[in-house]
């Protein structure tokens, strides 16, 4: 009978806890290590913890997620600096609010084993997500950084899939080369796939989260509760490698030798959290300028909103946080 009490008062917790939560979706634009932190957020119950109940939802277009943050649809997006910059600088009040990975590209422009220097990409085709976000980006700094112009050079890009997709298809010989994170080119260079360019010299904001500026205003809580969600997933990341690479078998379907190697990836790149700078946006400023010269006279700092990561820092959080797991 105890037993039975105890499981009922249990279940009755959970349903109060469930029922107190806020709910919020979270948007993100497609597969790939990056998407770790929230995915482990998700499945552990971190999110849970800090009163938010949250539903992920795959949006692998740039507008759509744009227009889902606008109109609520979705309260987050895990997505590209480049595509957000497009959509402010064309009125929609957006902010970025925290990253937690380093400000690098750690990604690399690959290849198909016929392609041995940079010219010989003049005339083939290149595969990318979409036209505006981060793989589009990642693909015309890798070109302008080697010294090619995609119309002089008669280079094809075609918006194809998903990095899933673009991986398939480099590796089948259907496009010549595409820009990928470091897991997936550690997964294509088995096959044969080469690397050209390494993306990792460039400062680039990596796969931060944004709002619309709206939702910030209006739920500021909901907002620190997120990021201190995501500031313990970090921590969980990093310090248990077990569910790390867990999370990265159960997403990225890739085997246990493949998953190691992407752990190990992103051990070089999580932080506890970090700070979006103007310099990197800047960056992604100068490669949308490529098709929208226009863009030029918008303030980056605009798309900028990271009070509420600076409270949660300065409260001394993320120290309690790395202490809880042994981090410190």
């Amino acid at each position: 009978m105890a037993a039975r009490n105890l499981w009922i008062v249990l279940t009755l917790a959970l349903i109060a806890s469930s029922a107190g939560a806020e709910q919020i979706r979270i948007a993100y634009s497609g597969v790939s290590a990056s998407g770790t932190p929230v995915w482990l957020a998700k499945d552990e119950g971190v999110f849970a913890r800090h009163g938010l109940e949250a539903d992920l939802v795959a949006v692998r277009s740039a507008p759509l997620q744009v227009s889902a943050l606008v109109a609520n649809e979705v309260q987050f997006v895990r997505g590209s600096a480049s595509s957000m910059l497009t959509a402010a600088a064309q009125g929609a009040k957006l902010k970025i609010i925290l990253s937690v990975f380093a400000e690098r590209a750690s990604y690399d422009f690959l290849v198909a084993p016929s392609i041995t220097k940079p010219s010989d990409l003049r005339g083939k085709k290149i595969g990318v997500q979409d036209f505006s976000g981060l793989l589009w980006s990642l693909t015309m700094l890798s070109l302008r950084e080697m010294g090619l112009d995609p119309q002089k050079d008669h280079i094809n890009i075609q918006a194809i899939g998903d990095s899933t997709v673009i991986a398939q298809s480099l590796a089948s010989g259907i496009i010549d080369g595409a820009a990928l994170d470091r897991l997936q080119s550690a997964r294509l260079q088995a096959l044969g796939v080469k690397v050209l360019f390494d993306l990792s010299k460039i400062a680039l904001p990596a796969s931060p989260f944004m709002c619309a500026e709206a939702f910030i205003q209006k739920s500021p809580q909901t907002v620190e509760n997120f990021v201190k969600a995501l500031i313990e997933a970090s921590a969980i990341m990093r310090a248990q490698k077990e569910r790390g690479v867990a999370i990265l078998q159960k997403y990225l379907k890739v085997d246990r030798p493949l998953a190691e190697q992407g752990y190990k990836f992103l051990l070089e790149d999580l932080t506890p959290y970090t700070f979006v700078t103007v310099k990197g946006l800047k960056t992604a400023q100068e490669v949308i300028m490529l098709r929208d010269p226009k863009i030029a006279k918008f303030n980056v700092e605009d798309l900028l909103d990271q009070r509420i990561l600076t409270k949660v820092v300065k409260s001394g959080y993320v120290e309690e946080i790395e202490r809880k797991y042994k981090l410190r």
